[in-house]
């Protein structure tokens, strides 16, 4: 059992790190979302320019992981770890001293392929210690926590913003990331044994992502979560513009109406990590699936009715907390459908449909701007309608490769 080979001391300090990464990569865009709709005054440009800040630095995220997961499965999760981070710093600070609006597209871009090195190792490094159930319970409390970042993140960045402007809060972000950089160098200790190491081979590492895209379990499952953050990176990119811009909510405030999403999207996660064992992770994933897919049709009718910030917030709060069940779910379902493969490479793939589900959430609002809530709207509906279509495919007995639960 992968979870022996770790004491439980070790392996609760190994998540806190995790945690501590994760929420270091989550405000890369949650300090930086209120500040948006300022921009384009700033640098002399439009909208849709700004927002490609957003949308290119998922996609960013996204492609660069295909490449951290093999590397993962080679060097160790330490050192991917250790140098992503250092990374991750240093494209920070380069979009903190950005003086164009094409120089800050680049280091946002870059800093995107930085900051994905967390979302790879944090979900090999929870594969490589926990199985099952306790997995589940594992990824619905590392939610939880991790949810605290965009709750906060968008109130720090508002004030930090009104207080020193745009740059401080790449300054601020960049204090953060050294810390847990520095954090991860001292204590963080490996978690694949060098037995379990993989070659590092082009061929090899095509091969095994064409054999894992040949999966229709391991893809339908991970296209789940990709409609999932699509959605809700449609919602941070647009948001600022909808609420700051047509609605009048000053800057700072902006972030108290992130908040309450994020704290839908708590509740749901800690009601799935307490029920996961009584109704499995197989039912668990359905009613992520049913319940993400219906109250995202809610987004659709509050913008019908002339959405006001509470409304479109109510929305999307019940949208959010659905997905709690969702998201402790489908990586456990998804990392058992492919046990044959390399954690790291199963990991870098799944994330990459997460966050290539996210770019092409926030491509889609940025290209589609008329001033108002519809883009979003349009945006969020679809994607809840087609998690139901891909949900209902994922639980379909031939794909999942294991048996079902009870």
């Amino acid at each position: 059992m992968r979870s022996a080979r770790v004491d439980f001391k070790s392996r609760r300090l190994i998540l806190l790190i995790m945690i501590a990464a994760s929420g270091a990569s989550i405000l890369s865009t949650d300090l930086y979302a209120p500040t948006l709709p300022h921009l384009p005054a700033y640098f002399g440009t439009d909208a849709k320019t700004v927002q490609l800040t957003m949308a290119l630095n998922m996609a960013a995220y996204a492609l660069s992981q295909l490449l951290w997961g093999p590397l993962g499965d080679r060097f160790g999760r330490r050192a991917i770890f250790i140098y992503g981070m250092a990374a991750f710093a240093l494209t920070v600070i380069a979009a903190a001293v950005s003086q164009t609006i094409d120089q800050l597209i680049i280091a946002r871009i870059l800093m995107g392929a930085a900051a994905s090195v967390e979302a790879v190792i944090v979900l090999a490094v929870i594969g490589d210690l926990y199985e099952g159930e306790e997995s589940a319970k594992v990824f619905a409390l590392y939610g939880m926590v991790v949810s605290l970042v965009p709750a906060a993140g968008p109130i720090m960045g508002g004030f930090i913003f009104e207080w020193f402007g745009w740059r401080a809060n790449f300054f601020v972000l960049a204090g953060v990331v050294v810390a847990v950089f520095a954090i991860g160098l001292v204590r963080l200790p490996e978690t694949l044994p060098a037995a379990e190491r993989t070659a590092l081979k082009l061929g090899a590492i095509i091969s095994g992502y064409a054999q894992l895209l040949m999966r229709g379990g391991f893809v339908t499952v991970a296209m789940t979560l990709g409609l999932a953050i699509g959605a809700i990176f449609a919602y941070i990119t647009e948001a600022p513009f909808i609420l700051i811009d047509k609605h009048g909510v000053a800057t700072r405030y902006f972030g108290l109406y992130q908040a309450f999403i994020v704290l839908a999207f708590f509740i749901g996660s800690l009601i799935a990590s307490r029920i996961v064992d009584r109704i499995g992770v197989r039912r668990l994933f359905a009613v992520g699936v049913w319940s993400g897919s219906l109250s995202g049709l809610l987004v659709i009718v509050a913008v019908s009715f002339g959405e006001t910030p509470v409304t479109l917030t109510a929305a999307m709060s019940v949208f959010a907390f659905a997905l709690g069940p969702l998201f402790a779910t489908a990586p456990v379902l998804a990392f058992e459908r492919v046990t044959d493969h390399g954690r790291g490479m199963s990991a870098a793939l799944l994330s990459t449909f997460e966050m290539g589900g996210g770019a092409l959430g926030a491509l889609f609002v940025s290209l589609t701007p008329d001033g108002t809530a519809w883009p979003l709207a349009i945006c969020v509906s679809g994607a809840a309608a087609l998690l139901l279509v891909i949900g209902l495919l994922a639980l379909r007995p031939k794909w999942s490769g294991v048996p079902t639960d009870g």
